[in-house]
């Protein structure tokens, strides 16, 4: 399997020498291309500072963050913003989407920006939201439609660029149940049936259940790794509960 993305020892410092705080401290792991990993951690422990580190919405202090090879950390700032563009996806937790744009048009966004023909642009929207189960909203504004249906079109902008990587910032902590377990099985879909790689930070174990492989944060350090192997999603929940019973529980 190749490798996607590849995280070499990074550190990340915040504050200045007098009062330092170490959010990372040589976190190392890599992900392959077509995995789907969760990142589990109590509050403080490091994990969306290390998404936003890989996402490239924040910078590291020290180490490396290679995708596809291509080494962040030497990337010039002008041509930053078309890596992100061209080879990562992102969902969040509060959704993101543009309230003066249609379902159709946020989806479509990326792609506008790319400047893609209209007629191409309109055809890969039309079959992605189809996939997505959302054709009969997409003239809505994201005010009209609930919690469930923005994240699916979260999902949709998310993917329409067929990124490299996905990054998922607790994309269900806004859902009730039912709308969490149909994002999760989407993501599912998209991973399975399309290659999707996923990078998910969530604070749930069931959500985290959903991935292959868990990495477990703590004061800013890799303490473990979980991998589901061929356990059921029901023992790799109870396997998960089991580990963060052991790390000490969430804080």
């Amino acid at each position: 399997m190749s490798t996607i993305l590849n995280v070499v020892s990074v550190e990340k410092y915040y504050g200045t020498k007098v009062n330092l705080k170490k959010a990372l401290d040589r976190i190392q792991f890599s992900v392959n291309v077509g995995e789907f990993v969760s990142i589990m951690g109590p509050s403080g422990s490091g994990k969306t500072t290390l998404l936003n580190c890989i996402s490239t919405i924040d910078s590291i202090s020290a180490g490396h963050i290679y995708i596809n090879n291509e080494d962040l950390a030497a990337l010039p700032l002008e041509k930053m913003a078309a890596f992100r563009r061209n080879n990562l996806g992102f969902i969040f937790q509060d959704f993101n989407l543009l309230d003066t744009l249609s379902i159709e048009e946020n989806i479509a966004l990326p792609l506008s920006i790319k400047n893609i023909p209209a007629k191409e642009i309109q055809q890969s929207v039309q079959l992605l939201m189809q996939q997505l189960g959302i054709t009969d909203i997409a003239s809505k504004f994201p005010p009209q439609v609930s919690g469930g249906q923005k994240q699916r079109c979260a999902c949709a902008r998310a993917f329409i660029n067929r990124p490299k990587l996905i990054l998922a910032d607790e994309p269900t902590g806004a859902l009730d149940s039912v709308s969490t377990g149909q994002i999760l099985t989407l993501l599912t879909e998209l991973n399975r049936q399309e290659q999707a790689t996923i990078l998910m930070v969530t604070h749930d174990p069931l959500c985290a259940s959903y991935g292959k492989r868990i990495l477990f944060l703590k004061d800013g350090h890799l303490v473990k790794e979980l991998h589901r192997g061929q356990m059921s999603r029901t023992d790799f929940y109870h396997a998960i509960l089991s580990e963060i019973s052991a790390l000490g529980g969430e804080k």
